[in-house]
């Protein structure tokens, strides 16, 4: 009797499964399918994406090397296409591009504006821009918001406003702005050195060198 009441079991538990499957079997199968496309895209996207990284690194490099053999015009348009890609080696393609380029402040604008938010390549092109230009103005005139105390763009900003001013012939105003850079709480070893050495050949007057001498240098 006992193996009866198994059998009988076993046959319900079988027919709830195959009316289950009856019922809900066509979505399982679709789910599964959906599940291995899916994964199969996904896989192959990693793949491609990689695959696309690894051609923009070598074709960065490869621009690199065509500077160093002196191919200025080819490197110009190496670095020209990746930039034209876009992503992180486009963008730093870019600032290559910049370089090689007679005038370059087109560029560099462009770069400041599509990169507002980002606190590297938004400021970096007005650095650079004013480092190949300091008779003009319009490319000084960007750096003053950047020489705001404890800003990390502060020192080189005031380093090229102060040699601006030099190169103006106005010492005492690079003077003081070298005694500005002497004070940030940022400095690098080479930007103490630069501002201190450029400080102590400048002929300023005595209330200045008292000032710059509380900062540590020598007259």
């Amino acid at each position: 009797m006992s193996d009866f009441f198994k059998e009988l079991e076993e046959d319900i538990r079988e027919e709830r499964i195959l009316n289950f499957w009856h019922k809900y079997g066509n979505y399982i199968i679709g789910l599964a399918v959906a599940i291995v496309i899916a994964t199969s895209a996904y896989v192959l996207w990693q793949y491609l994406k990689n695959k696309a990284q690894v051609r923009k690194h070598v074709s960065f490099f490869q621009a690199v090397e065509l500077i160093k053999l002196g191919k200025k015009e080819e490197a110009l348009k190496a670095f020209h296409d990746l930039a034209v890609e876009g992503g992180g080696y486009g963008k730093i393609a870019q600032l290559y591009e910049a370089s090689l380029l007679p005038d370059p402040e087109a560029l560099y604008t462009k770069i400041s504006q599509e990169n507002v938010a980002d606190p590297a390549l938004g400021k970096l092109p007005k650095i650079l821009m004013a480092a190949r230009a300091l008779d003009k103005p319009e490319v000084l005139t960007p750096l003053e918001p950047l020489t705001a105390p404890n800003n990390a763009w502060a020192p080189l900003s005031l380093e090229l406003l102060a040699l601006a001013d030099l190169k103006r012939g106005d010492s005492v105003s690079a003077a003081k702005l070298y005694i500005r850079i002497l004070k940030e709480t940022s400095l690098t070893p080479d930007e103490t050195l630069r501002a201190g050495m450029m400080l102590s050949q400048i002929d300023i007057p005595p209330l200045l060198w008292e000032e710059a001498n509380s900062t540590g240098v020598q007259q």
